[in-house]
């Protein structure tokens, strides 16, 4: 306490002495002084945090919001499920708040809509930017709400948007908010800030090795001297997320203060069962795709993109299609990728993430437990040789 009275202190003294005479209006200096103040609070509780490579990708995405203030802005944050995409936002929404006369973060629209419904969102929306507001219909704003925020400068978050209706349902037209306003949005699908005429899109990616390790350590071990004894078990774990912090700080958290055997014991589940809690991350974006979507990414994530080979689209649009005029796999393709399911390399070859496959291979065996034979697909030699046995026996 005393340290953050210090800081305080030391931070106005020497503000005001180096701003003192470039204001001449006490109200605008007690002002500068305040965001500077916020500012570098917020700075020192960001840093307090275990965040591990999200410096850069904070100022990607500031450039993004400054490329051009005179209008307001759309920008999305897309990717995989547990990529870190709210963390992210949160994080730019904390930095930048002190810059907007007006700011509000919805967190987890997805959920939020469904237990409160549209207009109650709305209302909260917009009582936190203008004060206590009226709304009654779910489609449209009243008149002089659209004009009170025409004259402010807001910033906005809508986490985790998934239909790309949503955003002027609940927000009405981006060109309603004034000048310099931003909204961000993150979602795992490109096509709701494609529909909504994003100004730009910005893609979190996986952390790299050594950024993953390090998050890993931290949650982990919180620079515990036994450190050292884990280190190749910490590798292992760190190679099996693939650059994933929700998996890096569940497997942290799960293993803290545990033994080498036990370690040993987690990795060798994690051969056949993905931890529930990722399982139920991911999946939602399985679950939003409709009937033939759901078989096209099943028998890639089951067959052909477990090939040592790589696949390129021409070749799965071949594969996959049901017949010679049956052209639907393109647009089923594009779906899985604008849901991050899959991505496509500059040379055509489609990939996919460790833990989306092992997620489709987790549904394939929900399809029965305990009888191999039931299922849709067969992928473990021991289920196709058991399947074939029970079939020889009944017949």
């Amino acid at each position: 306490m005393k340290g953050r009275k210090f800081f305080i202190t030391l931070t106005l003294t020497f503000f005001s002495l180096c701003v003192l005479v470039s204001y001449r209006n006490d109200a605008d200096l007690l002002k500068a002084i305040v965001d500077l103040v916020i500012t570098k609070l917020r700075k020192s509780l960001v840093n307090s945090k275990v965040l591990v490579g999200i410096d850069k990708r904070i100022a990607d995405v500031e450039s993004l919001i400054h490329r051009e203030s005179e209008k307001a802005r759309l920008i999305g944050l897309w990717g995989m499920g547990g990529i870190g995409k709210t963390t992210l936002a949160e994080e730019v929404f904390n930095k930048l708040t002190s810059k907007y006369e007006g700011c509000y973060f919805l967190a987890n629209e997805r959920e939020q809509l469904s237990r409160h419904g549209k207009v109650s969102l709305k209302k909260e929306i917009f009582s936190a930017l203008l004060g206590g507001v009226k709304i009654d219909t779910p489609n449209s704003l009243p008149e002089d709400i659209v004009r009170r925020i025409r004259q402010m400068k807001v910033l906005i978050v809508l986490d985790d948007v998934y239909d790309s209706d949503h955003i002027t349902d609940l927000l009405g037209a981006v060109d309603n908010f004034g000048s310099g306003s931003s909204i961000i949005v993150t979602t795992r699908d490109e096509q709701v800030l494609k529909a909504n005429k994003a100004d730009e899109i910005y893609h979190v990616r996986e952390l790299t090795s050594d950024e993953a390790l390090e998050l890993f350590n931290l949650n982990a071990f919180n620079q515990s001297v036994h450190q050292r004894e884990y280190n190749e078990l910490s590798k292992r774990i760190v190679h099996y997320a693939k650059g994933l912090p929700l998996i890096l700080k569940f497997l942290a958290h799960r293993l803290h203060g545990k033994n080498v055997e036990v370690w040993e014991s987690e990795l060798d589940k994690l051969k056949k069962v993905p931890p529930a809690k990722v399982y139920d991350v991911i999946k939602l974006s399985y679950d939003n795709l409709d009937r033939k979507e759901k078989e096209v990414f099943l028998d890639l994530a089951c067959f052909l993109c477990r090939s040592r080979e790589k696949i390129t689209i021409g070749y799965l649009k071949y594969l996959l299609k049901d017949g010679e005029r049956d052209n639907s796999v393109v647009v089923a393709l594009e779906r899985l990728k604008d849901k991050a399911l899959v991505t496509f390399s500059k040379d055509n070859v489609v990939c996919m993430h460790d833990s989306i496959q092992e997620m489709a291979w987790e549904i394939v065996r929900q399809e029965s437990t305990e009888d191999p034979g039931k299922r849709s697909r067969l992928l473990d030699p021991d289920d196709i040789y058991e399947a074939l046995e029970n079939d020889k026996v009944e017949a």
